[in-house]
């Protein structure tokens, strides 16, 4: 390992000659950095809220990981879709900064969810192919059968049921 200081900033510097990954640390912030070589994924720690992060320059995704919780985060610039796990349950969230949507899939079952900005939240289940979405407005719940065509409308009040199309 070689190592280095910069007398002005009072940063530390090392690198370690056999992998080729540089380290650096910022003694005023307590930040640590680093950066890979052979992928060009550099990583750094911030100190305060012990939170790893990793930002890839291949693709400009920045990940993030919380120590505390265990959830990781993740941003695509290209997108602007930003990514979430939670680690107690394995369900993963992603949001759509244009649609103000939020999608959500559970890991146990396969289903996935949708909230956009004005309430509408929809649901779609991969073992039966149906399609699941509520009115905000009206409570009014509506079903898409893929294999027959079929739509359906379910109004909770009344408890009534009807093909709609």
């Amino acid at each position: 390992m070689w190592t280095s200081s910069d007398p002005t900033t009072g940063a530390t510097y090392a690198a370690d000659p056999t992998t080729g990954v540089v380290y650096a640390a910022d003694p005023t912030t307590g930040a640590a950095y680093a950066a890979d070589p052979t992928t060009g994924v550099v990583y750094a720690a911030d100190p305060t809220t012990g939170t790893a992060y990793a930002a890839d320059p291949t693709t400009g995704v920045v990940y993030a990981a919380d120590p505390t919780t265990g959830a990781t985060y993740a941003a695509d610039p290209t997108t602007g879709f930003t990514y979430a796990a939670d680690p107690t349950t394995g369900t993963t969230y992603a949001s759509d900064p244009t649609t103000g949507t939020v999608y959500a899939a559970d890991p146990a079952t396969g289903i996935t969810y949708a909230a956009d900005a004005s309430g509408n939240i929809s649901a779609s289940d991969p073992s039966t192919g149906i399609t699941y979405a509520a009115d905000p407005t009206t409570g009014i719940v509506y079903a898409a059968d893929p294999s027959t065509g079929a739509i359906y409308g379910s109004d909770p009040a009344t408890g009534a049921v009807w093909q709609a199309a």
